[in-house]
């Protein structure tokens, strides 16, 4: 990518910068989970969102790591079967569930949290110090927003 200093910003190019550090991120991350937990990224990000949202349902998965709502309910389906979320009965809508946690599936997630914040801060590390890494942490943040007006309660 072209300079800060420069005028001009390649947008291709800085499309490409963020898709291969969030595949190389993931892939990293993914590694460690299989290998620690026997557990992959995409049955961690679901278990981070139905953890974080009271009362969720499956739209708001779907919402909070942007797939449609099939594919979360096939994730909660995943989940359930590894004993680690189940569907319970809404309170305030019987045509409706509401997803949650297992407590198995709450020690998980936080052991998960614990290998996903370690390995983030280790790679991150090796290019940006303490101030970048917040400055980063803030940009995402607010463009993750302004991409839907909101941000996943725990965030």
């Amino acid at each position: 990518m072209k300079s800060a200093d420069s005028a001009r910003i390649d947008y291709g190019e800085l499309l490409a910068d963020l898709v291969f550090v969030q595949v190389d991120q993931f892939n990293v991350v993914d590694r460690r989970l299989r290998s620690d937990l026997d557990m992959v990224l995409i049955e961690y990000l679901p278990m981070r969102v139905i953890d974080g949202t009271p009362n969720c349902r499956v739209q708001d998965l779907a919402n909070g790591v942007r797939i449609t709502v099939g594919g979360a309910s096939k994730a909660v389906d995943r989940l359930s079967k590894r004993g680690w979320a189940e569907r319970a009965p809404h309170p305030g809508d019987r045509r409706s569930s509401i997803l949650r946690l297992t407590p198995e599936g709450e020690r998980m997630l936080a052991a998960a949290s614990g290998v996903v914040s370690e390995e983030t801060s280790r790679r991150l590390a090796i290019t940006l110090d303490a101030a970048e890494t917040a400055t980063l942490a803030d940009l995402l943040s607010r463009l993750r927003a302004d991409e839907d007006g909101s941000t996943i309660e725990g965030d």
